[in-house]
């Protein structure tokens, strides 16, 4: 007496469909490179929260790494960046790791100074000694660093205004001279406030 499931019939479509779900879920589409895309911020007490889902589809710099863990179902869960090697400091031109922000977002900082707070881990190898962050409008960019202690913590910045705020830009920094590898940091959450 044979089993229904090792009918010829049944089985080899049944293996087959197991084997095409298992080769899909190896190559993991859901954390494949996302075209960078504007987010909406939580409000929160009049200041915007940046989290997770946040730091989905942000713009890449060519200076710098970055990387995006996610869980299984392909959301975003921190955001990491690292500056390649010998990379020069951020200059007005630069535009860094750009998070960019929705309209709604954009016109809550649009023309008004903000403090920005970045809670950060240090990456266990090769952890960046700073972050510099700046709002990206039509102006310049400028460039606001902080020293970034090798352990769990918080960055506060205090970033001028910016007419037609667009983005926040992100650039990890090290003072590693002659440096090989990528230094960096994973960034976990961004508030920014803007001043009245």
């Amino acid at each position: 007496m044979r089993i229904w499931l090792m009918h010829p019939a049944v089985f080899y479509p049944l293996a087959a469909i197991i084997a095409a779900a298992a080769i899909a879920l190896s190559v993991r589409p859901q954390a494949w490179p996302r075209t960078p895309a504007p987010v909406t911020a939580q409000l929160v007490g009049g200041g915007l929260i940046l989290t997770q889902q946040s730091f989905d589809a942000p713009a890449p710099d060519p200076n710098q790494n970055l990387y995006i863990p996610r869980n299984f179902f392909g959301q975003a869960q921190s955001l990491r960046i690292a500056v390649q090697p010998n990379a020069p400091a951020p200059g007005a031109n630069d535009s860094g790791v750009r998070i960019l922000l929705s309209p709604d977002s954009a016109a809550a900082l649009a023309g008004r100074a903000a403090t920005v707070v970045v809670n950060y881990n240090p990456l266990p190898v090769n952890a960046a000694t700073g972050l510099a962050i700046s709002l990206e409008g039509d102006g310049s960019n400028t460039w606001v660093a902080q020293p970034a202690p090798p352990q769990h913590g918080a960055l506060r910045f205090e970033v001028p205004a910016q007419s037609n705020v667009a983005a926040l830009g992100l650039r990890a920094i090290s003072s590693n001279a002659d440096q090989r590898e990528a230094y960096g940091l994973e960034i976990t959450r961004i508030s920014i406030t803007p001043h009245s």
